[in-house]
Parts: C-alpha cells; structure tokens; sequence
C-alpha cells in the first residue's frame, strides 16, 4: 500500500528522524540520563563472579525462599489458594508472545475482553482517558471509572490512572522487570478488597537479577513499524541484591486510509458517510445542497476516517528498580519502585464543524438581511440553513489530539521472623498517577453566534474577511486532566496454628488502611491559553480493613488412603470500611480435593464488591454537556435528517452504592505421573453482579433506546434543550448553535453514570498442555479457551433479565503447536474470536451478524552456545496475523470503530536480539 502524505513514521534517535519524530531531544536525552543512571550498576555487574549456570541473569532463589512464596490469591506462605484456578504466564511465554507492552501481553489470555485485539490508548474527548484496563469475564460497567478486574504487582495495589477513571495502568512496569504473570479466575474481595470480581491479575517481578540483560525488537508491517529496547543491570552479593530495569519503546500511528476495512458510510445510499468535508454543504430539513453551487442532491461526501488516526502513535518510557536485604538474621527489608511516562499522539483529520444561518440576525428582529446567506432558489428559500464545513483550507488538515500519562510508586516492606514458623510482614505504598488530554477544536459557541450575526462567512471559509474573526474560534482545546493519589500499608502475620496428619493447619491475620485522592480539570472548549485558570474539583476517601485466612490440610502426606491423596479446605473474609459509603463484609471458601495422584478436583464460593471509583461521583466530575454537529448514534426507530446535531449530557453521579458480586465455580486437573509433561482442565465458573456502576448504553442505540427511555428525547424542542442545558455549568453556551430553529437536535441524552441493574453470567474454562520429549529435542502443545454458556444483564432495578449471550463473543480459543530442536525453539499459534450478533437495521443493510476472527502467529528462538560474544545471545522472530486477516466487518459504527469489529494492525514482523553479560 502506497503511503499517504503526513503519515511518515521515522524510527526515533537516529539524526534528523529524531527531530521529526519527537519534536526535540528532550526524549532522547532521557534515554541517555537513564543509561547513565545504569551505569554503577553496570561496573558492578561485569565485575562481579557470575552468577548461576546461565552466568547471568535471574538468580535461583534459595530452599527457604521457595518455601515461603506467597501465589496470588492467598495470604499464606507456600501454599497455593485452595479451590480457585490460577493461569500463570512464565519468561518463556511472554517472550513468545512478542508483546511490545503488558496490555498486549495480556491480550493473549481467553479470558480477557480485549483477546487478540490492539490496545490503544486514546480520547475521542475530554470526557475519559481509557486505559488500557484489562476485563475479565467481559464483565459490564467498563465505562465506569473503575475496575471488576483487580490490577496488582508483588501483591500491592498500584495508583488509578486517566481522566474520569482511577484504574492502574498495566503497562506502567518495565517488561524487563517482569518474571512471570499470575491470573486467578476467580474472585478474591475476601483477600484484597474491592475490585476482583472477575479475577486478580498479579505482576510478579524479579526477585534478584545480577549481570547485565539487554534485549531489543524492531517490527513493522504496512505504513507501520515498532521499536522496543530495554536493558536490566543487577547486582547480587551475600546480603544484599539490587537491580534497575528500563524499557523504551516506540510506535507510529496508522490512518483509515491506511487500511482498508476502516470506512465510514451511508451504506443505504453507497457513498461515504460526512457532510463536513470538502467545499461543505447546507441542510434544510431532508434536503442537502452541496457547496459552492448549492446543488440540491446527495451533497458533497467524504469519509473522515480516512483522515483520522484509528490507531494513535506511541512513546513509552518505563523504570523499575529493586533492592532486597536479607543478612540472614530475622528481618529482611525490600524496596520496589517504578516510574513510567506515556505519550500517544492522533491526529483528528481536518477540525470540521456545523453551523446554522438564517436570513436575518436572529438576535435583532427586524434587522438587515445577512450579508453571507445564499438564497437556494427554490422552495427552500429564506429559510434557516445548517452549513457543514470543513477548515482544512485555513486550519489545515491535521488536528493534535496529545494523550500523556505518567504514574510512579515506591513499596517498602518489611519481614520479620517471629519464630516457631510464624512471620510479621509489613508492607508501605505510596504512588501517583497523572494523566492529560489535549484534542485541538474550535469554539463551537462563539462561531455559530458570528454566523448568526453575519461576522463570519460559513459558505467560503477562504473569505478574508474571515480571517478576522477566525482567531476567536481556533486556538481552543478539548481539555481533561486527571491525578491520582494512593497510601496505603498494611500489616500481615501468618504461621502454622497446629499441627494435623494431613499437615500444617496454617492461618494469616491482618489489617490494611488507603488514602485515596482524585483530582479533575475538564473542559470541552478552552482556550489554550486559560487552562491553568480552570476550577480543579476533587474528591478522597479513606478506607480501613481487617481480614483473615485459614486453610486446613484434612488429608495428606501423613494420613492419606485410597480415595483420599489429599484434602484441603480454605475459609478467608474481609471487611473493609469506606469514609464515603460505609462497610462491606466479603467472605470466600474453597475446596481442593485429590482422591489419587494426579487428579485434582477443585471448588470455591465467595462474595466480592467493587466500591464506586472516586471519579464516578459528581464531586469530582460534576455534569458536562458534550454536543455533537453529526449523529455519533443513531435510535433505529427514528431516521435522522442531515445537518441534525446530537447532545449529551455526562459526568457523574449522586448516591452511588458498591456494586456487589457472589462467584462460585468447580472444576478439575488431570495431570498422571504416568504421563509426564501432560496437564488438562475444566473449570466452570458462575457470577452473579449487580448495582452495575456505567452510563447508559448510548453506545449500543439498540439497547439504549429500547430499554432506556427515560434517559432521552427524540426530537426535542428548543425548550427541552435548554432546559437540560441550563443543569450544566455553561450548558447553554455549548448548545446555542443548535437552539436557532427548531428540528436542529436529533435527540438529547442523558449518559451520567448510575447504579444500573445486573448480569448474571456462567461459562466454561478449558486447558491442556503437552510436552513430549523426543530424539531430536521436544515437541510440545497447548490449548487454552473460553466459552460463555450463558449471559443475561437486566438494565434497571426491576426490570425483566434479557439473552445476551449471542450478542457477546461466546467461544474464544488459543492453541500453540510448537517444537524444541536443539538450539532452536519454533511455535505457530492459531487464536479464534468467536463472531457475535448485533442488531439487523436498515443502516447497516440488515446485517445481523459479526464473523468469527482467527489469526495464525508464527515464533522462532534460537539460543546460542558460543563464547564470547555468542555466549548467551538469542535472537527472536514475531510473525502477527501471518495471513494478513482483516478484521470482521461492521457496516457501521461499532463501539467507537467505523466499518470494523477488532482492532488490528494486520500483518507484522518482528526481530529481535537479547544478550546476557
């Protein structure tokens, strides 16, 4: 595919490409102040005895240290959660991958909602940065600003991230620093507090490191490419450990004209979609005159997408360091902290906009005529016009839309061995995340009132005269700024309360407090230079927490029999209490039983809640009117006329409750020690949520206008909009261009977040994996998948549940067919995404239906053995979509996506090298 003009990625730092890339070199100066900061590091590294077989790298941990791990899931030491299922993503999995940031590598896990999907980190608006948060299960309320999914690293919460939302951001570790990642399908309320409803997620990170890693990747495919390189410099003596891990990386945005399959269109008429392009056009009523000649017809068309980056170019910088102590006496002392800035870069396409022009200046009965309205000359005539434009010929045709994030955190902790096996364990945490987006605009208000008053020519937007007056509409932002702030510590004892046949019966009593702070500036039209000066709302909390745990071995090494190998039972419960909404009490019980060796069977029940994010109340985002000069959605019932505008009323809400949770789920593992290398798994699980925390479906026109009428008006007059205007801060302002005439609004909706009703979901997790050994190496397969039996959600108290489980993904499937040869380790992956069906309408041809999306990925290692320079040097190779697989087609907007169901970038190849010193 031939590039377009404007869309010319340069690979960041090498010479007059680093200029156009960044725009100066105050990044790469970063990059540089980092390797520096290594450097110590390094110096000690080479120098000291290697470590381990490897020479360099992870160093073992000792037979103490693997006895007192601690699995995500539980607070006890060197047992694995009893009852709940648990996927763990080792070092080679990660690398196999070929993951450029942990939300992709999380992508590759079935059970996420975003499986086989592009994250992006992006804003349409001001109104919400959207993380990339994982979701497991697929659970609802994922425009809420919190999480049914728990975010963790080493155990401990990390600061909420975004704008409107406070959930961390995965992608704030280093890669580098990353040792293995652990899900746990189940929820765990009982042991962290709110937000696991659908499972916690865990980061594991290195222990020790101690040598010097470095590794580097470079990928690309049509009109794309990709940088990451990242190095981990450690030391490990006697007593002590330290380490340091960066991570760059870097890619380059695409365009809808880069792909084929993004496309905006009026698939009734077959021609593009837009109004506001080209030479422009005027709307009265039904009827469309296309500019300069007003020729009455279908009106000049474009497709904005092709324009418009659908995937916004990145530049992400991350450290992570660790310093452990241990002298061997009683106490040992650790500190993690890391450090990550972000900052993507879109681009809007040309700044378009719509206003309304009338005969004579509304504002002044009995006024001159205006000097720029054009008459139509036929039955339309003297009548109140709506002008679509598009400033590309005086603003140009691109538009900054700048997302950064930036977050940091310290963890000390402490250990202290109380003796006869029992342990204290005290953890400190303090982190912050800040997050800003800045979409360039123009101010909606002031240009309609010059249209009206006939100070500005909506027909010629080249007229000098305008040149005047265009400086008081162009220099104005989308604006949003968002902080987090987080404390927290907590206190952890645990040991072995007696002893049983079966083994130790263990126990782990604690007590926890956070400090929770949420700050916001949001504006839909600033002046760039005014953003300092707007109001900063916030909002806090704080919340205390005692908890407790026991597992009991009834059966084991001392005392198990036929029918009885072993038998655990686990009982743990929480209770949390919030400075804002008051207590919650979570309790979980779990089973695991194996009547022989080799057979696993396993069971849990338990109650989980999530607590509403301190951004989805109205003190901190108080109620914003965003309107529209298109129809983003439109009610399938009610055929909008063009040139209609469509208003809505966000921000947050009053009286919000927690929303609650019960799980349960059973299952089985089957891995015979006849049978070496083989494991498989069946695990059913079943959830039941409810007091959902979202806005209104408007995203979903089918559910939203069906089952939500009290939350809009079709057609409203002036008066109802003004009435829903004047609730918000500057409301009527913001709607003024369409208050002229009547028949300007499409509809009026209101989207503040509330408690909506519940889902009730169940489903199936499946597993198997299988390495056998043969003459020439190994050869080895893995099956992990999903299928959703059933979903049902319910929108509001009280009403009827309603089948949505066809409307969903149902089956989901990643299957790895790989070989060790020697040196040389090669896989090929085939993922499946299910197809799902949506709403058949006329604007979307009756399409009913969203095709299944399947994916072929090929990885390749090869280990070197050599000396010197060959000694422990890798080199990867990453093929993506090996076949170059579109995504599913739309044919409409779907979840913000014009013409397509999953975000791709198609096909890409990647290379890469790491080295061990």
């Amino acid at each position: 595919m031939e590039r377009q003009p404007g869309n010319n990625p340069q690979v960041p730092c090498r010479g007059e490409s680093m200029k156009r890339t960044f725009g100066s070199i105050r990044q790469c100066a970063l990059i540089g102040v980092s390797m520096i900061a290594l450097a110590p590091i390094a110096a000690l590294a080479q120098a000291a005895p290697q470590a381990g077989p490897d020479q360099a790298g992870d160093v073992p941990l000792s037979e103490k240290e693997i006895q007192e791990i601690i699995v995500t899931g539980t607070l006890l030491r060197g047992v694995a959660p009893a009852g709940s299922q648990t996927v763990s993503l080792d070092a080679q999995a990660i690398t196999s991958v070929g993951a450029n940031s942990t939300a992709q590598l999380l992508a590759s896990v079935p059970q996420t909602a975003s499986y086989d999907s592009a994250p992006i980190v992006s804003a349409i608006s001001s109104s919400q940065i959207t993380i990339n948060r994982p979701n497991l299960r697929n659970l609802p309320g994922t425009s809420g600003g919190g999480s049914s999914t728990l975010i963790l690293v080493d155990g401990h919460r990390l600061p909420g991230m975004g704008v409107r939302q406070t959930v961390p951001d995965p992608d704030a570790i280093a890669p580098g620093a990353i040792e293995r990642v652990e899900i746990v399908l189940d929820g765990g309320s009982s042991i962290y507090g709110a937000d696991a409803v659908g499972g916690v997620i865990n980061f594991i990170t290195r222990k020790r490191f101690d040598g010097i890693e470095a590794k580097a990747r470079y990928g690309f495919a049509d009109d794309y490419q990709s940088l990451n390189a990242d190095v981990t410099v450690g030391k490990t003596w006697d007593t002590a450990s330290v380490y340091v891990s960066y991570d760059y990386a870097w890619h380059d945005s695409l365009y809808g004209r880069d792909r084929d399959y993004v496309r905006r269109l009026d698939y009734t008429n077959g021609l593009p979609f837009d109004l506001t392009c080209g030479a422009g056009n005027v709307s009265i009523g039904a009827a469309v005159y296309a500019l300069p000649g007003l020729t009455r017809g279908t009106g000049n068309r474009c497709d904005v997408s092709d324009a418009r980056t659908f995937y916004p170019s990145e530049e992400r910088h991350s450290v992570f360091a660790g310093l452990s102590l241990d002298s061997g006496g009683p106490i040992t002392f650790d500190v993690r902290a890391f450090y990550m800035n972000r900052v993507n870069k879109g681009d809007g396409g040309p700044i378009t906009a719509t206003a309304t022009i009338a005969p004579i200046n509304p504002f002044v009965p009995g006024t001159v005529f205006n000097p720029y309205y054009r008459n139509t000359g036929d039955a339309n005539s003297f009548q109140a016009q709506s002008v679509s434009m598009d400033f590309s010929s005086v603003l140009g045709a691109r538009t900054s839309q700048r997302t950064a994030l930036e977050t940091w955190g310290i963890t000390p902790s402490m250990s202290a061995d109380l003796g006869s096996g029992w342990q204290l364990r005290w953890l400190g945490n303090y982190g912050r995340g800040r997050s800003e987006v800045m979409n360039q605009k123009i101010d909606d208000g002031t240009l309609s009132t010059l249209v009206l008053t006939g100070n500005f020519d909506p027909y010629n937007l080249s007229n000098p005269a305008n040149s005047a007056v265009l400086p008081l509409v162009s220099n104005f932002l989308d604006y949003g700024l968002g902080k987090n702030e987080m404390i927290n510590t907590r206190v952890v004892v645990d040991g072995s309360l007696a002893h049983l046949p079966g083994g130790d019966v263990k126990i782990a009593v604690g007590g926890e407090y956070s400090y929770e702070k949420y700050e916001s500036r949001i504006d839909g039209t600033v002046s760039a230079s005014t953003v300092a000066d707007l109001p900063l709302t916030n909002s806090s909390r704080r919340i205390a927490a005692v908890f407790g745990e026991v597992q009991v071995p009834v059966f084991g090494d001392g005392n198990r029999s036929a029918g009885m190998y072993s038998l655990s039972l686990s009982a743990s419960g929480r209770y949390d209490h919030y400075s804002d909404f008051g207590g919650t009490f979570n309790p979980k019980f779990g089973l695991t039983y194996e009547p022989l060796e080799g057979v696993k069977l396993r069971g849990s029940w338990g109650k989980s809640f999530q607590a509403p994010s301190l951004a989805d109340g109205a003190d901190a985002a108080p109620a914003t009117i965003f309107a529209f000069p298109f129809i983003l959605f439109a009610n399938p019932a009610v055929a909008p006329l063009p040139g209609q505008a469509q208003i809505f009323l966000g921000g947050g809400g009053n009286n919000l409750k927690p929303q609650k949770a019960k799980t349960w789920s059973a299952g089985f593992e089957i891995a015979p020690p006849s049978l070496p290398g083989f494991v498989a798994s069946l695990n059913y699980y079943n959830i039941r949520f409810k007091d959902l925390i979202d806005i209104p479906p408007v995203f979903n026109p089918s559910v939203f206008y069906t089952l939500f009428t009290g939350n809009y008006v079709m057609n409203p007059t002036i008066a109802q909009v003004n009435t829903l205007a004047s609730q918000v801060p500057d409301g009527l302002a913001a709607v003024s261009p369409y208050t002229v005439t009547p028949g300007q609004v499409y509809s009026i909706a209101d989207g503040r977040r509330t408690n909506l009703a519940a889902v009730n979901t169940d489903g199936l997790d499946f597993a198997l994996a299988y390495d056998q050994s043969t003459g020439f190496g190994s050869v080895y397969v893995q099956v992990n998948g999903n299928y959703v039996l059933n979903r049902k959600e319910q929108s509001v108290a009280g009403a009827a549940f309603v089948d949505t489980v066809k409307a969903q993904t149902r089956f989901i499937v990643s299957s790895t067919l790989g070989t060790n040869i020697g040196n040389l380790r090669a896989q090929a992956t085939w993922r499946h995404l299910g197809g799902w069906n949506v709403a058949p309408l006329a604007s979307n041809l009756n399409q009913s239906r969203i095709k299944a999306y399947d994916t072929i990925n090929l990885f390749a290692q090869y280990d070197f053995k050599g000396s010197g320079l060959m000694e422990n040097l890798a080199l990867t190779f990453n093929v993506d979509n090996l076949f170059d697989k579109d995504p599913p087609p739309y044919n409409g907007s779907l979840n913000s996506l014009d013409g397509y169901a999953v975000t791709s970038i198609g096909r890409v190849f990647q290379f890469g090298i790491s080295k061990k010193f």
